[in-house]
């Protein structure tokens, strides 16, 4: 079902307000890296430790999860407007996510970045799709690190019909 035009109007502006991480979201299934910058990303549990992830449909990264049931997140660095602009634009079919990028590898042998502020490994528990047009993953958080000191990119949207 299509937003109209005249609640994006009205709500836009306030859904826009709701802050947002930035979150560099990474992959590897079948001998492939995959990445893509996520900015809804959320804790959604203390006990196991999980994190929300919304994926939009159609990014190649979600088969990729879906089939490996792992994931890692990179926190980017307030201020960090180079790991950002790298993943913003998504990559392109065949291009190595991590050419230029210093990777690491979680305990699972997932890329994760060297210059976030942090990682963050995790094994997909759930998934649900609402008939939005993003999915939501719910991931256990089975390892990490701090890799450095600071605070985390966050952001508002002038609108929350875009990113």
């Amino acid at each position: 079902m299509a937003t109209s035009e005249e609640l994006k109007a009205t709500i836009g502006k306030a859904l826009g307000r709701i802050p947002s991480g930035v979150f560099i979201l990474t992959a590897k299934h079948a001998g492939h890296g995959h990445a893509m910058m996520a900015s809804w990303v959320q804790q959604a549990a203390f006990d196991p430790p999980a994190v929300s992830i919304a994926v939009a449909r159609g990014r190649p990264i979600l088969d990729a999860i879906k089939a490996s049931k792992l994931l890692a997140l990179s926190v980017v660095p307030e201020g960090d407007t180079t790991l950002m602009k790298k993943y913003a634009r998504g990559m392109k079919p065949g291009e190595d996510p991590f050419d230029g990028a210093h990777a690491l590898s979680t305990p699972a042998g997932v890329p994760a970045l060297a210059h976030a502020l942090a990682w963050m490994e995790a094994k997909v528990i759930s998934t649900c799709d609402f008939g939005g047009d993003h999915e939501l993953l719910i991931a256990q958080v089975t390892a990490g690190a701090l890799l450095h000191p600071g605070q985390s990119f966050t952001h508002l949207r002038g609108s929350g019909f875009h990113y």
